[in-house]
């Protein structure tokens, strides 16, 4: 039978790995039994509660293990996608993610051997610590065997490339949809990096170090090497290029330079916002991530095209994330409200394309980088509400004033 699996999602698989990570450490642990206790202690019967466990070693002995899986994930989850419950890599860099696998099994293999080897002095360490009699006995009573605890210790991994069935549709249907969501679960990986970020980095702090857009690079290079998995991937990866390429080299980075990188956190760390920001990138057919959302976004000397010719007018919710962007900016920068509002007042979102809807977005951009430093009071025609309704009628969207801001409520 011809293969059903679809040609995209086919291509897709010739150009991806699956690495299948299996790190096993042993726990120090074993179960607590009722004598460990002694005497006199009224227990409620094994069906409603069982007891725990107890320790027989010290557990930072065991640490140098823990380490080293968290090491190994962290690799893969910077250089791949979750994918069949292991990750899916690119074949180039492939090579390179496997070589460096190997020499962390090589560490681990390294303090598995030192750990056994010291094993009965650890253990004889760790039950001397007790001084009552008691429970010094319920840890020499348990102690494993050195071969047993060997045995308790793996660090393996698998490279192997997954192809479809052809002799089943159905055998095949499933593989197919686990294939054609991993751009969207890139961008929800993504998503849950920046949102780490600016949890991290950015809440409560008005700069930032290179530390943070070294954070951003691993991301950055992540979406590149997974780009053959979606064309909108690229699109998003130009995105933040757009905005880290105008940096200094070193930080650390304050007033309109933090903001920019803030902006572009808070747009990433939203799943929603990238998979919409990628399916217009993609329906453009072109580089549209220098005319999109904001002047923060366009590269120098770049010549203007207009990528979205001919390309359909927004609805609502996307006109409103297009203009969202540029209005967090604003806000950071204590914009005047009234600025915005001259600038919104009126306008018909929904009879907008992109571009116009950009260009509006531009000068709410270059306003608030251009007045960082200033404060303004509120004039005077802003204490009515007039242009605010109009944005209101024009987005159904309602807005508040509130200690010279304007914010979006959703």
């Amino acid at each position: 039978m011809q293969n059903s699996t679809p040609i995209k999602e086919i291509d897709t698989l010739n150009k991806l790995l699956l690495v299948d990570l299996n790190v096993s450490i042993w726990s120090g642990r074993k179960k607590l039994r009722v004598e460990d206790l002694g005497g006199g202690i009224n227990l409620p019967p094994a069906e409603l509660a069982s007891l725990g466990s107890k320790k027989i070693i010290d557990s930072d002995k065991l640490k140098a293990f823990e380490n080293l899986k968290r090491r190994a994930i962290r690799l893969l989850e910077a250089n791949g996608v979750r994918f069949l419950g292991g990750y899916g890599i690119p074949d180039d860099v492939a090579p390179e993610v496997a070589a460096e696998l190997e020499a962390i099994k090589r560490e681990f293999e390294a303090e598995k051997d030192s750990f056994i080897n010291g094993y009965d002095s650890s253990f004889a360490d760790w039950a001397m610590k007790w001084t009552n009699p008691l429970w010094k006995a319920a840890v020499t009573n348990a102690k494993t065997p050195k071969d047993v605890v060997a045995h308790k210790f793996g660090f393996r991994f698998t490279l192997c490339r997954v192809a479809p069935d052809s002799s089943s549709a159905d055998l095949s249907k499933g593989l197919a949809q686990e294939v054609s969501g991993l751009s969207g679960q890139l961008f929800r990986e993504i998503a849950d990096a920046a949102e780490d970020l600016l949890d991290n980095s950015f809440v409560g702090k008005d700069s930032v170090t290179r530390k943070a857009v070294s954070a951003m690079l691993k991301m950055h290079k992540k979406l590149t090497s997974l780009a053959f998995l979606n064309p909108g991937v690229l699109q998003v990866a130009d995105y933040m290029t757009n905005v880290i390429s105008k940096l200094p080299k070193a930080g650390p980075y304050k007033g309109s330079e933090f903001q920019d990188l803030q902006s572009l956190m808070m747009t990433l760390s939203d799943e929603t916002k990238i998979l919409k920001l990628a399916g217009l990138f993609m329906k453009a057919g072109a580089d549209a991530s220098a005319d999109f959302v904001d002047s923060t976004l366009s590269l120098p000397d770049q010549p203007e095209v207009d990528a979205f010719a001919g390309f359909e007018y927004l609805d609502e919710e996307t006109s409103f994330d297009v203009l969202a962007g540029a209005l967090d900016s604003a806000h950071m920068a204590d914009t005047s409200s009234g600025t915005f509002a001259s600038l919104m007042a009126g306008a018909d979102l929904m009879s907008l394309n992109v571009n116009e809807l950009a260009a509006m977005a531009q000068n709410v951009q270059d306003d608030a980088i251009l007045n960082a430093d200033k404060v303004y009071v509120l004039e005077e025609e802003i204490a009515s509400s007039a242009p605010i309704a109009l944005v209101q009628q024009s987005m159904g969207t309602e807005l508040h004033v509130d200690d010279c801001s304007l914010d979006f409520c959703m």
